[in-house]
């Protein structure tokens, strides 16, 4: 048995490659479709993201205490004079800034140490890197909304502001901040061969947007040999935004009972005596209701970049050492 079986396995085209034989061709360059691809990457990264309570847990308590913390201490708090809407502005900046950092630095390790996973896949021609990419940006969303949403249910009646509308549209600003933060993180840690790395150039770019948002300086007060690095940061139009739906908002045909409408009271002399909140905001801060829109389009816009920078580092960037 054993010699026929050593004599089977000789044969040209078992064990020898044969010369009557076609070459094996494979018509797929991997074993499944672009939509199981698709589908099951998508659905390991909701896996992935459901058991590891650690990372979502924590951005979760984060921003519930965060919440909490600037609804008690804005408390009763009063934005029509110049001191407090100043303060008011600082309250805007330290929610937005805050939480899209938490965002921003919680998600790098995760990515990072997944990133050594994708590795080996690619090398195994297991899926499209255009899928994993998909997965990594759609299983970000509800988290990220949900974690915002944990911040604003404290925060915004405790701090004085109303409006249903006002509620919801401060939420979806907040939420795509928070997103991009998210998606900014995941570029640095594709982009960069380590996780420490990845963190000190962010948190060295993030220092250069805090700079630039707007806030202190003020947009108005930036010298014009910086406005470039003033219009090229992504903050400044989240700010904007967020600061525009509470203290720019003076509808024509309103009640005046709205935060922007007031006179303003505590002026320095520089400023006239009856300057409204939304024209301080416009005048000081460069921040305007009118442009809601297209301060709403340049966030998405800024999305659409960084992701798409993030794609590319997937695709062409490794820092394997073999």
């Amino acid at each position: 048995h054993f010699e026929l079986l050593q004599a089977n396995l000789d044969r040209e085209g078992v064990s020898h490659p044969s010369p009557l034989m076609p070459p094996l061709e494979y018509s797929d360059k991997r074993a499944a479709t672009e939509l199981t691809q698709a589908r099951f990457l998508i659905q390991r990264f909701f896996r992935m993201y459901w058991r590891t309570a650690s990372y979502n847990l924590t951005r979760f308590f984060l921003a519930l205490i965060l919440g909490l913390v600037f609804g008690i201490t804005y408390v009763s708090a009063e934005y029509t004079s110049y001191a407090g809407i100043n303060s008011g502005m600082g309250m805007l900046f330290c929610t937005t800034g805050f939480l899209g950092f938490i965002s921003f630095s919680s998600v790098m390790p995760m990515a990072s140490q997944d990133r050594l996973v994708f590795y080996r896949e690619r090398a195994a021609q297991t899926y499209n890197a255009l899928w994993y990419f998909v997965g990594s940006t759609v299983v970000e969303i509800p988290y990220v909304f949900f974690s915002t949403m944990l911040l604003m249910a404290p925060y915004f009646p405790m701090v004085g502001f109303t409006g249903g509308a006002t509620f919801f549209a401060y939420w979806l600003h907040l939420s795509m901040h928070v997103l991009w933060q998210a998606y900014f993180g995941q570029l640095m840690s594709y982009l960069m061969p380590t996780v420490e790395v990845a963190t000190i150039f962010g948190v060295l770019l993030q220092m250069i947007f805090f700079l630039f948002n707007g806030f202190n300086p003020p947009g108005a007060s930036i010298p014009q040999g910086y406005k470039w690095l003033y219009h090229i940061t992504p903050h400044k139009y989240s700010l904007a935004l967020v600061a525009s739906l509470v203290f720019g908002d003076c509808p024509s045909d309103g009640d005046g009972s709205e935060i922007g409408c007031q006179i303003m009271t505590g002026l320095p002399p520089s400023l006239p005596e009856d300057m409204t909140v939304k024209d301080y905001l416009g005048d000081v801060f460069a921040m305007k209701h009118s442009e809601i829109y297209k301060n709403f389009g340049f966030v998405l816009g800024f999305i659409v970049v960084y992701r798409f920078l993030a794609l590319l580092a997937l695709r062409f960037v490794n820092h394997q050492k073999k």
